[in-house]
């Protein structure tokens, strides 16, 4: 047989498998950016042909469920946030993502599973410890919402400073104590939290017991109020 023959016989399976595989890569990418686009409108069509030609996308899934989410199919919409923990093996965002959906149609107790599952593998992850602090204060389990809002304040979150700033003062669930909500108070005013700002004002004109009145403080806090009106 001639060369050229024997050649072409070798290469063009080579070539058409080589246009088969670039032209799936292309339908993948079209498909995966038409869902990207249409999630935002709540349309789900592009999102579906882009999980059937790649179903391992984790992110295709989760933009299918805000898919639904935006039209109102809200069971669907978990489904389909759930089914992207699964393919990504677990991972933190999608669960974090799963929670926040969940947390939007009052799911609390599923959107705090997720998020312990969450903190666990992300121990640092200050935006997961605060929507799990939210979802159990919904939930009213005052001993878990104080556990992970200490943790979201530790990791320095100002609203959840603030908060443990009243539980030391108010005495819910924790001694009363001075000191710490003095502690706390200071932390979330120094990053500028504008209740804290006010509050510590009023902490130093009145005085705690054990912490006298500090005019030279209250003074310097009342400034930094008016800074913020």
């Amino acid at each position: 047989m001639h060369p050229v023959v024997t050649a072409a016989r070798f290469f063009l399976p080579l070539i058409l498998l080589s246009v088969l595989l670039t032209g799936t890569s292309v339908a993948a990418t079209d498909y995966a950016a038409a869902c990207r686009d249409e999630a935002q409108r709540g349309l789900t069509t592009a999102c579906e042909k882009a999980i059937a030609v790649n179903p391992n996308d984790a992110e295709l899934h989760a933009l299918l469920g805000h898919a639904y989410f935006a039209s109102g199919f809200y069971a669907e919409g978990l489904q389909a946030l759930r089914e992207a923990i699964t393919v990504s093996r677990g991972a933190p965002a999608y669960r974090y993502r799963y929670a926040g959906f969940a947390a939007l149609i009052n799911e609390y107790p599923k959107a705090a599973a997720e998020l312990e599952l969450a903190v666990a593998d992300e121990p640092r992850n200050l935006k997961a410890w605060t929507l799990l602090a939210d979802c159990y204060r919904y939930m009213k389990d005052k001993p878990l919402a104080l556990r992970a809002g200490r943790k979201a304040a530790e990791l320095g979150d100002p609203a959840e400073s603030y908060i443990l700033s009243t539980l030391y003062n108010s005495g819910d669930g924790v001694s009363i104590d001075p000191k710490e909500e003095l502690r706390w108070l200071e932390r979330a005013a120094k990053a500028g939290y504008a209740a804290a700002v006010q509050d510590i004002v009023r902490f130093y004109a009145d005085g705690r017991p054990g912490i006298p009145p500090d005019t030279a403080k209250r003074d310097y806090w009342q400034r930094k109020a008016k800074k913020l009106e």
